[in-house]
């Protein structure tokens, strides 16, 4: 069997400092050493246009913030399918097309891959190009977190279960 095409796509804007968290994340990710079958790509703020970059993969991690009302550095792993667990007054995502959307427009036009969500409540949201240290710190262990989705992907086909305990 071919090895699945696995995405890890970091999304947010850069400009306004931990809300491009995921974006800054992929470069603690690309100092790993990952397997052939895993691309790594800045989403950035890109909405729609995402659809066909991720209509040829497998399976999709995403790493964004998400405003959960909760601490800074709070870390969420969920699929979309599980949005609805967040209660109606969280904004799940800060951009104007989610993840979501560019998902269900995927599944439309044929293919939508299987996606986790690791989702990290950012601490500053003003202007800036810097991440908040607090939310620095978190990178490594998420990186391991990716990392073990990455092995449960490529040995069983699929996500793991649950965030490990720390």
């Amino acid at each position: 069997m071919d090895s699945p095409k696995i995405m890890v796509m970091g999304v947010g804007n850069i400009l306004l400092s931990d809300e491009g968290l995921g974006v800054r994340f992929l470069d603690e990710l690309a100092q790993r050493s990952l397997p052939e079958n895993v691309e790594l790509l800045e989403g950035g703020t890109a909405g729609l246009e995402l659809v066909h970059l991720i209509q040829e993969v497998d399976f999709l991690i995403v790493v964004d913030a998400i405003n959960a009302n909760s601490e800074p550095g709070a870390l969420f792993r969920f699929q979309p399918g599980d949005i609805q667990v967040f209660p109606e007054q969280y904004e799940v995502s800060f951009h104007q097309i989610g993840i979501v959307e560019v998902l269900t427009m995927a599944n439309v036009l044929g293919h939508a891959p299987q996606t986790l969500i690791f989702g990290v409540q950012p601490k500053n949201l003003e202007w800036g190009m810097d991440i908040s240290p607090e939310i620095q710190a978190l990178f490594p262990r998420l990186a391991e977190f990716v990392l073990l989705e990455i092995d449960s992907i490529r040995g069983q086909g699929k996500f793991t279960s649950a965030l490990p305990s720390a």
